[in-house]
């Protein structure tokens, strides 16, 4: 397939790229700089420029929306508001109008509004699924829960489009692991708001390339984690420290992670298989 990768040049971004090369896919990466692999193909363009989304995805079989600011620090807030959902929205309206009707984009477990909330986020049960209700509080936050609801309006309007939200949290490489094993974290409530969850880089390249193979139809997002915690606190300790009042929908065993998997697992075929308890 020909496949377009936006913000190809991320941290995110290269390892997918790669994983699509290494597939035998034709992939053009749509950033707006240029790859380090200066092999690769490349077009230097902006996703929140409408019309060069449309004229850069002519001719792609499918697109993989990683282009973001990504995170609520990183620009001011309405800038993080116009880059991240008119960006997404420019790229799912062009896909629709030339027919390009498979697309994977990345989204966070943010969208539901964790780990940039004021305060402690409000949690109506423990694990986390997709059906859990949103409440995003911050501006990326809430471009990435908008992202979603552009994402469902599209397969409104396009039924036959397959749009997949990856629900990506706390991105890790395989290096950093000797560091968590010399300093295992276990400070409580450490990353409270984001229910001590990551995910290594890995299953972030697997989740996308089981996303391209789909064969459903319809928008549905996933969260896409490690099945375990970054924490060596041990999971029910940490949810009896920090979320005593929240209901559990089981009992958590070991250092289980508080999202809950199974969507992705039958609707993608995907499940982590990488963990930093676990060096390779």
């Amino acid at each position: 397939m020909k496949i377009v990768v936006t913000g190809g040049t991320g941290r995110i971004g290269k390892a997918v790229v790669k994983g699509l090369i290494e597939q035998g896919h034709d992939v053009l990466v749509f950033d707006l700089q240029a790859p380090e692999d200066k092999s690769v193909n490349f077009v230097c363009a902006d996703v929140t420029d409408f019309a060069q989304v449309v004229n850069n995805l002519k001719g792609a079989d499918a697109v993989v929306h990683l282009a973001a600011i990504p995170g609520p620090w990183r620009g001011m807030s309405h800038e993080v508001i116009r880059v991240n959902v008119m960006g997404t929205y420019n790229v799912l309206e062009a896909c629709r109008q030339l027919g390009i009707y498979k697309v994977v984009v990345a989204s966070s477990i943010n969208a539901i509004g964790l780990s940039y909330n004021k305060e402690r986020p409000r949690l109506d049960y423990l694990p986390v699924d997709e059906s859990h209700p949103a409440r995003p509080e911050d501006c990326y936050s809430l471009s990435k829960w908008l992202g979603e609801q552009i994402a469902d309006a599209m397969v409104r309007l396009e039924p036959n489009m397959t749009i997949v939200s990856l629900r990506f949290h706390g991105v890790t490489s395989p290096e950093w692991y000797e560091r968590w094993h010399q300093h295992p974290s276990r400070d409580i409530p450490g990353n409270f708001k984001g229910l001590w969850s990551y995910v290594d880089i890995r299953d972030v390249v697997e989740a996308v390339l089981k996303s391209l193979a789909v064969t459903w139809k319809g928008h549905e997002a996933f969260f896409i984690c490690a099945a375990d915690t970054s924490s060596a606190v041990p999971t029910m300790e940490l949810v009896k420290a920090v979320y005593p009042d929240v209901p559990l929908k089981r009992e958590l065993q070991g250092h289980e992670g508080l999202f809950d998997l199974s969507k992705a697992k039958r609707l993608l075929g995907w499940e982590p298989r990488h963990s930093w308890r676990q060096p390779e």
